[in-house]
């Protein structure tokens, strides 16, 4: 089993602000890098996700990440490891995996990637957990090899006696597409690889994930809701619509970097846009700032 790292925040607190999990201070009162908090998680992660393979994940991360190289090599359409620009990068299995856990995905969830490049984490959650899965992606060349790997990832499942799961690709812009808010609202896991998503794609994100279901988790690599200062009028309506959950990814991670980053998950309340009957006690119950971040 590849250990993974994950330390949630516990949701509705204050999660470390992107430039200041490297700075976080430990209880002693010394500063830990963002790798060092990496490395402290991991033996929890493992321990989560030990106990949610019990649960019902089908293959584990390596065998996973063996059978994605086998398939891109082999399918029609191959991708080339040749140039950052025209190569998309994977997240890999291990930080697939920890999205797993902390989502809690079973097979009866419906899992979108938007910007899914070559589709690998949508046939990782098909082939892993069992869930249907659907991406979106606007460029061509990565659709065209989602499209050539996706009879083979199915093949394999088929073979292996693996549950049955639908895969879907789609490639057009989110923005422009008359069913793309179908496509987020149908979804109960959502995940976005958007660090370098324009700026207009994000701000499009912002307001439709307010749209989504109760109970929809939602994954992003760049932070969508400045969360970390709720005492801040404008900032406290992100608690109104979500609960946060921020976590670091480390080494072995993610294909472009050894270093450690930030992700964050938003989990939708059941608040509706307009409905501030309880907003004096929502208010009250908001996490404070710590002293830092005056």
């Amino acid at each position: 089993m590849v250990g993974c790292v994950t330390t949630p925040v516990r949701a509705g607190s204050v999660g470390p602000s992107p430039v200041r999990v490297a700075a976080a201070l430990t209880a002693s009162g010394r500063k830990r890098s963002l790798a060092d908090r990496a490395e402290e998680e991991q033996e929890l992660h493992r321990t989560l996700s030990e106990s949610h393979l019990a649960a019902g994940l089908q293959l584990d991360a390596d065998v996973m990440d063996e059978l994605k190289q086998d398939i891109y090599e082999r399918c029609g359409k191959r991708r080339k490891m040749l140039h950052w620009a025209k190569c998309p990068k994977f997240i890999l299995d291990p930080l697939i995996e920890r999205m797993m856990v902390l989502a809690k995905v079973t097979p009866q969830d419906t899992f979108l990637d938007i910007g899914s490049g070559v589709g690998n984490v949508v046939e990782s959650m098909a082939t892993r957990v069992g869930c249907n899965g659907v991406g979106i992606e606007i460029a061509k060349v990565n659709h065209e090899v989602a499209m050539a790997a996706k009879p083979l990832f199915a093949e394999y499942r088929s073979q292996h006696g693996l549950r049955e799961a639908k895969t879907e690709f789609v490639c057009g812009d989110i923005m422009k597409m008359a069913d793309g808010m179908d496509y987020i609202n149908n979804a109960s896991v959502i995940w976005c690889s958007n660090k370098l998503f324009p700026i207009e794609v994000n701000s499009y994100l912002v307001n439709a994930f307010k749209e989504t279901p109760p109970g929809t988790r939602i994954f992003v690599m760049n932070n969508l809701y400045n969360h970390h200062r709720p005492s801040c009028k404008t900032q406290a309506e992100c608690f109104k619509y979500f609960k946060f959950t921020d976590f670091a990814w480390g080494a072995g991670d993610v294909e472009w970097t050894n270093a450690p980053g930030c992700m964050y998950m938003y989990t939708r309340t059941d608040y509706v846009e307009g409905d501030d009957s309880d907003d004096a006690s929502s208010q009250s119950s908001l996490p404070q700032n710590s002293s830092d971040d005056n």
